[in-house]
């Protein structure tokens, strides 16, 4: 979306905000060149370690420097990875208190809406403007981010120093939550910013309810899916989200490790059997409940959005009829 293929609202919205909407796909630039970094720099490592004829895990005198080089940079390159993850953990938050404050409450603040409404600019489609151009943002370069921070996630210093994809920051890293969280920060954003119309507050009020929105999430996420029970003694393979773990009794009656672990650390399975367990059980989430949880989470998001939105909307309509 450039303003030359834009006309009306929009236009005058994306030339009246286009250093700020710059400086975003320059940050998004920067995001993608940290990750495209971050692969090429662990792929490089792979490389001269593999030149030198060592191992990462050889027990050679002669290769221990070559290994905690290899290590090293590996190390660095994950950090990166990880830098990157937590900025799209706080995207949210910073679109929506940009959209709350400097494109709405400001405008409510100062009065200088009335210009536009002057224009044969009806305030619905006042609003629809200033919402478009950080929609069409979130709707284009989120998704792109997502897309390199997987191709980079996944590969790279993975395997020596692994992060999993139930990781808080992982998760809202990739996939399609991101854009949705990214939506929920714009829905949010556009209703604060109507009700409150004074810019600071507006966007101190955003960024608390986006964090707390995403912090609530994160903390039901579990549970957005059936959990997966297995009894006995099971070790899950591969990369599974374990939960809550122990022991059942002949009645069914859970008895969690950390329970014994707090009472009895020196014989955690002794407490355990003494208080009645008889079968071990593990609840997880496998890797295949990685898209469910997703697709539950995004549509959550996606819901508090519009409702968000259509508040806007009505509240605009009900004060400027």
């Amino acid at each position: 979306m450039t303003a030359l293929a834009l006309k009306g609202p929009y236009w005058v919205t994306s030339r009246q905000h286009r250093r700020v909407l710059w400086i975003a796909l320059a940050l998004a630039g920067a995001a993608v060149a940290v990750l495209i970094t971050s692969r090429l720099w662990s792929d490089s490592t792979v490389e001269t370690l593999r030149a030198t004829g060592c191992a990462y895990n050889s027990l050679d005198p002669s290769c221990f420097q070559h290994a905690r080089d290899y290590a090293d940079d590996q190390w660095l390159a994950r950090h990166l990875v990880e830098y990157t993850a937590l900025g799209m953990l706080v995207l949210p938050v910073l679109l929506g208190a940009f959209v709350a404050g400097p494109m709405l409450a400001r405008e409510l603040e100062t009065g200088t809406y009335k210009l536009a409404w002057t224009q044969s600019v009806s305030p619905a489609r006042w609003l629809a403007a200033k919402t478009a151009a950080p929609a069409a943002l979130a709707l284009t370069v989120v998704p792109l981010l997502s897309l390199v921070f997987y191709w980079s996630w996944s590969t790279g210093p993975a395997e020596d120093y692994p992060t999993y994809w139930y990781d808080p920051t992982m998760f809202v890293s990739f996939g399609i939550v991101p854009t949705a969280h990214a939506l929920l920060g714009l829905g949010l954003g556009t209703a604060v910013g109507v009700l409150v119309r004074r810019t600071v507050i507006a966007m101190g009020v955003t960024a608390l309810l986006t964090g707390a929105a995403v912090a609530v999430l994160a903390r039901l996420r579990a549970d957005l899916w059936p959990i997966r029970t297995l009894t006995g003694p099971v070790s899950p393979k591969g990369e599974v989200w374990r939960l809550d773990s122990g022991m059942l009794t002949s009645s069914g009656e859970r008895l969690l490790w950390d329970d014994c672990i707090a009472v009895r650390p020196q014989n955690v399975r002794q407490c355990m059997t003494d208080r009645g367990g008889v079968v071990e059980f593990v609840d997880i989430h496998p890797a295949s409940h990685y898209w469910p949880l997703q697709l539950v989470e995004s549509g959550i998001c996606l819901a508090l959005a519009a409702l968000a939105t259509l508040v806007a909307f009505r509240v605009l309509r009900a004060r400027h009829p």
